[in-house]
Order: C-alpha cells, then sequence, then structure tokens
C-alpha cells in the first residue's frame, strides 16, 4: 500500500502513532532497569567505518535534567555527559528549534502535557537522527572504543547518576533494506507513490523514509527531513502524494528507508508520466438554450493553454450513455455548437469535455440540459362547431396539421358572469373532438375555445371562441374548476358556479383514489359564491382525484366535473422554541432535554453539536416533550430540536441550547 507525505507532525497524528510503535519496538524488547519504565528503548549498533551510534527514547515523560552517560557493559565509561549537540540543533529547522527549545522545562514534570510532548519527542526521535543529537538522546562514539555491549545512566541535575538502562549489545548497523515494489501513479490530485517495506530489523528498525523527485536531469528532495511511516489498518503502509509535480514530463521518483540510527537504505526508483490534469479540466459556464429546430450550446475558452481540443457529447439520459457530435473535436478556442439534430420535446443532456495534449479526453463535468422546441409554430385551431344537448355539448374542429402536434386543451367560460376560462381536460386531448358532459340545466350559455400545443410544450393561438346555447333541463350545472392546489399540506380548489348562477345554491367535493371512482363527498357542501372549498383531512405527499358538484335548491344535484389530481404537500413546520437542559454525572452522563409539545403529525429530533461544528441526531424522531441523551459529549454541549413533518421532511432548526 502506499504511504503519504507528512510535512508537519501535529500532537494529534503522532500520537494516534505512538501506540503502534511503542508496542512494536518499544514494548517488545525493552532494556528496562531500576527507576526506568518498562517502554524506555535503547538501539546501539556500530556503523559503516566503525563508529558506535547510541539512541534512548524515553517514554516515560522523565527527561533527565542532567542529560545521559555512556557507559559500556563493565561501567567503563565512554561518553561521561551526552547533551544537545550544538551543531546538529542548527542544522535543524526554524519550527524544530523552536519546538525543542521548551524540552529541558520537562525535567521532573509528570502533567498530562509533559507526558504528551515526551511522545511526540519520542516518535521524532525514532525517525530523525539529527534531531536526537540535537536533544541529546543520540550519541556517535569513535571506532576506536568499539564497545561490545553499551548502557546508559540517566543523570539528575547536580549530576548524580538516576535510573540505568541496558546494557544492550552493539550490533551491525549496515542500512535497512530498500523499499519494494514501488509503484507511481500520476491523478488529478498529484503523483501517489506506492511501496513494499521488508519486515523490520528487531535490532535497527526502520520508521522513516525519504523521497526525492528527479525532473529533467534535476532532483529535488520532497522531503527535507525523515517523514515518520504510517500504517493503515491492514498493516501495509499508507500512500505518500506529491501533490505539485511538474506535468507534461516523465518523473523519476526515488524512495530511501532511514533507520532509526540515521542510516539510509539503496535507493527504490521508478519514472511516471505525468500529465497536466488541469488541461483536461471541463470548460466552465456551459450553458444549453433551445431555439426553433436547434440547440445552441456555449461554454467559456478554457484557461489553460494546453488543451488541445473540445468535444460536444449528448444523451437523451442524465446518467447517459453519451454519443459523440464532434467526433473530429473543435478547436481550444471553440465557445459555441449547434445542434440541429434534435426532435421537438425531446429532452436533450449534453457535456463539453476538454482534450488533454496527449489526447486524452479530460473529466466529464455535470451534464447541462434543453428541451428541444417545434421548427416552427402551430397555427390556432379553426372550425371549432358544437352540438348541444340536454346534458352534454359536442366539440368538433379541424385537425391541426404538423408532426410535433402533442395534443389540444379544451377551454368553457361562462357567457353573462365570468371572463375566466376553465380548462376541461387535465390531459391533452391527442384527437379533434371533446363531449362536455354539463349536466342538467335552466338556459343560459357558455363560450368555448381550443388550444394546440406541441411536442415541445409550446401553445398556438387560441381558436375563434364559440358560444354554445345550452338547453334548460331544470337541473343546476356542474361548477367551474378555476384551479387547484395541495400546497401547505392542505386541498384547496377555486370554482365559480354555472350559468345560470341563481340555479346553483351549494357546491360540495368529492375525492376518490382513482380517476375511474366516483368519489365520496368530503367535508360540509360551501355556498354558490363563496369561490373556494377545501380538504383539510389529508397527509403530505398523498395523491387523491377531486370532482366538484353542485345542488339546486330543492336539492337536485348536477353532473361531476373532471376529476383533477392534487398531490398534497408537505406542512409548513414552524421553527420550535429551544430546548432547556439539565445535566447529571451520576450515576452516569446523561443530558435531559425538556422542550413544548410538537404539533399534531409531527414529531421531534434531537441534535447535538460535535467538536467540528457539525450536528448531528442522537435521538428521535419522538413524540412528547422530553428527551435523554445517555452518552452526551459534555456538560457544556449544545442542543437543539428540529421537527419532522409524517413525509420525513425536517424545518428549520431552534436555536441551540446549552446547560448551566
Amino acid at each position: 500500500m502506499p504511504l503519504m507525505r507528512s510535512r508537519q507532525f501535529t500532537p494529534g497524528s503522532l500520537l494516534r502513532m505512538a501506540g503502534l510503535l511503542f508496542a512494536t519496538s518499544l514494548m517488545g524488547s525493552a532494556a528496562g532497569a531500576a527507576g526506568a519504565e518498562a517502554t524506555s528503548k535503547i538501539f546501539a549498533a556500530q556503523v559503516p567505518g566503525g563508529a558506535v551510534r547510541v539512541l534512548v527514547v524515553l517514554s516515560s515523560g522523565e527527561w533527565p535534567a542532567g542529560g545521559l552517560r555512556v557507559e559500556d557493559g563493565s561501567g567503563t565509561v565512554l561518553a561521561a555527559h551526552v547533551e544537545r549537540d550544538a551543531a546538529a540543533f542548527a542544522a535543524l529547522d526554524a519550527g524544530s528549534r523552536n519546538a525543542l527549545g521548551a524540552q529541558q522545562n520537562l525535567a521532573g514534570a509528570g502533567d498530562a502535557h509533559a507526558r504528551e510532548m515526551s511522545t511526540i519527542l519520542a516518535l521524532r526521535l525514532l525517525s530523525d537522527w539529527n534531531l536526537a543529537r540535537a536533544l541529546g538522546a543520540g550519541v556517535e562514539l569513535p571506532a576506536a572504543l568499539h564497545p561490545a555491549a553499551v548502557r546508559v545512566v540517566l543523570l539528575q541535575a547536580s549530576g548524580a547518576a538516576g535510573a540505568t538502562l541496558g546494557p544492550v549489545p552493539v550490533q551491525k548497523d549496515t542500512g535497512p533494506p530498500a523499499p519494494s515494489a514501488l509503484h507511481a501513479e500520476a491523478r488529478a490530485a498529484g503523483v501517489e507513490l506506492q511501496w513494499q517495506t521488508a519486515s523490520r530489523s528487531i535490532t535497527v528498525p526502520s520508521y522513516a523514509y525519504s523521497v526525492a523527485r528527479g525532473s529533467g536531469g534535476a532532483k529535488e528532495a520532497l522531503t527535507p527531513r525523515p517523514e515518520l511511516l504510517t500504517l493503515r489498518n491492514s498493516g501495509a503502509p499508507s500512500p505518500y502524494l506529491d501533490r505539485t509535480p511538474p506535468v507534461e514530463t516523465t518523473l523519476t521518483y526515488e524512495v530511501r528507508l532511514i533507520d532509526v540510527l540515521g542510516l539510509a537504505s539503496e535507493a527504490a526508483t521508478v519514472q511516471v508520466q505525468s500529465p497536466d490534469f488541469e488541461a483536461g479540466r471541463p470548460p466552465a459556464g456551459q450553458t444549453a438554450k433551445a431555439g426553433r429546430g436547434l440547440i445552441t450550446l456555449s461554454w467559456a475558452a478554457p484557461a489553460n493553454a494546453r488543451t488541445s481540443g473540445l468535444v460536444v457529447e449528448r444523451s437523451q439520459l442524465a446518467d447517459g450513455p453519451y454519443e459523440r457530435l464532434t467526433p473530429d473535436g473543435l478547436a481550444p478556442t471553440s465557445v459555441r455548437f449547434e445542434d440541429h439534430q434534435v426532435l421537438a420535446g425531446a429532452s436533450y443532456y449534453y457535456r463539453v469535455r476538454a482534450v488533454t495534449p496527449s489526447g486524452e479526453m479530460g473529466q466529464a463535468g455535470d451534464p447541462i440540459r434543453a428541451q428541444a422546441l417545434s421548427a416552427a409554430a402551430l397555427s390556432a385551431p379553426a372550425g371549432l362547431v358544437a352540438e348541444a344537448g340536454i346534458s352534454q355539448i359536442a366539440l368538433h374542429w379541424s385537425p391541426v396539421p404538423g408532426v410535433s402536434l402533442a395534443g389540444y386543451i379544451i377551454e368553457r367560460r361562462g357567457d353573462t358572469s365570468t371572463t375566466r376560462w376553465a380548462r376541461l381536460n387535465s390531459r391533452l386531448l391527442p384527437e379533434p373532438h371533446y363531449l362536455d358532459v354539463v349536466g342538467p340545466s335552466q338556459g343560459g350559455g357558455f363560450d368555448y375555445r381550443v388550444t394546440a400545443v406541441a411536442a415541445d410544450e409550446g401553445q398556438s393561438p387560441p381558436s375563434a371562441v364559440l358560444h354554445v346555447v345550452l338547453v334548460d333541463s331544470g337541473t343546476p350545472s356542474a361548477p367551474h374548476v378555476l384551479s387547484v392546489s395541495g400546497e401547505g399540506g392542505h386541498v384547496q380548489i377555486h370554482f365559480a358556479a354555472a350559468e345560470p348562477i341563481a340555479r346553483t345554491v351549494q357546491v360540495a367535493l368529492l375525492r376518490s383514489e382513482s380517476p375511474q371512482e366516483d368519489g365520496l363527498v368530503v367535508g360540509a357542501p360551501v355556498a354558490a359564491g363563496a369561490g373556494v372549498i377545501g380538504d383539510d383531512w389529508v397527509r403530505g405527499g398523498e395523491v387523491n382525484w377531486y370532482r366538484l358538484v353542485a345542488f339546486d335548491k330543492s336539492g337536485h344535484r348536477s353532473a361531476t366535473t373532471d376529476a383533477y389530481p392534487i398531490r398534497v404537500g408537505a406542512v409548513t413546520l414552524p421553527i420550535p422554541k429551544a430546548p432547556s437542559l439539565s445535566y447529571a454525572a451520576d450515576p452516569a452522563p446523561r443530558m435531559t432535554l425538556k422542550f413544548d409539545a410538537p404539533p399534531p403529525h409531527v414529531r421531534v429530533l434531537v441534535e447535538v453539536e460535535s467538536e467540528d461544528g457539525h450536528w448531528k441526531k442522537v435521538v428521535g424522531p419522538l413524540d412528547g416533550a422530553s428527551a435523554l441523551d445517555l452518552n452526551p459529549p459534555g456538560a457544556h454541549a449544545n442542543y437543539r430540536i428540529v421537527y419532522v413533518g409524517e413525509s420525513g421532511g425536517t424545518g428549520v432548526p431552534s436555536a441551540a441550547a446549552a446547560a448551566h
């Protein structure tokens, strides 16, 4: 698995790695002694050239105030006083020098901050030999001493000897094995490196690595100091990502492992072609506009000079498949394309994609949609005639020519009382005739007109108005439906009484679950002049079919109107008041919330604010006016409540509240 570069060690990231490193290296083969914890560790080995390097890692939080003394196995002093190496300290970057400036203040400290800093320093020591020398935790003994074993004495501020670590044998250290299976892959985010590492040596393990990049004969170190290895849950190394590689060139990467005594392995190398992914970024500002018989696409010219061309793709589904409309491509300076191969009324999805210098297609952006218009507008229907019967009127007209015709809309209005037109057919009528069942009447009349609708949803001008005189049948006519609405969790139908208005006394509402059913009366009838009738016994999201019927003063009933499907919208949820909180720590932490009971058909969600500022659900949906969180993040955590409707939609959250 790949490795991830780590430019900066933070307490959080280092402490997450501490358990793994100490468990695998320090605790597994610790060299303990009186006064020192079992997790302290000495690494000692002879490096090429004969010198012996010694590294001391303390995890106890007790840094020796007086430094270290190194002895051989028999007690002969090899280095009487190991302190900071001034040259090594000067070679550190400014950030590391500032971070280590407070190290001397940790001697003898036992608080949590000191232990945390000790852990961080221990991890840094395992990855950076120069840092260890600068800190006084690493020392190089001359080759002439050649001890077979070493031990380390921790010195107090007075110079008196404290705890002793070791002795440990001095082994040979020729450096770690080179990484194997090095692989590089160029991605939009950068070049990702992956490799495998050999089993770590028990004597001198490797917890760090370095990466260098070569391009055009020049080589650049990407890791100014050794980087600490991190592992995934599988135990494989995590990925390393070069986020700013040169583009449109061949890059060579070198990866070396570095052991805790500062010896580097042989370099593992790999080459990869680094394309300019930005050259393949889709053009910005893509729009699609429908015209008569065509759809025009436009976009902003690509800003990247390496973009070699553009390709226009089209599909009738947002998710594809897409076909290329420009197989030979367009010039990178193109900002417009016209698609004439469209069908009126059909919806098309388009994508404009950039082509990279290597000829590869760049990433596709979000598709843009347009609905094609007819090549020409429809003419108004002509020849409208009517045959009036006792309870119905048969309408006929001449077909409107045009292959893009989708159907007709028939409208009606009263001839004296109103100028508003009511649509009679809820769905487009495909044929040029319509039967209007008006029911019994006592005379009067209606005006009719017909409008043609194209496949692109464009409408023709209305036909000439045809006036039809009704046959007086002695019963009221069905009301005229003017508009319908299901918004806000309520159904409302606006209507006008049929002519003659005096014959209609009341209007009733019928509801059914399908257009084939006559339906049942909902609620009480309203007066003929009310103009609106409603249904409040509905739930958000459901669809019902509604008809109106009129009654005269003798109770005679008219024919029903056409059935109209109405989808009920979600109820507008109020904003709840902030809850009141009560925190208790015994016998276990818990947070009790009290709030106003929600309105009918509404439930309550309880949310808590996490450390990163996001809100997460902890309780609900529930009824009632109280809730209990058995796992609160703290005594002063912020809580809020949100109302949830029956359809699952949520309202605006309450203000946040915290326990006091």
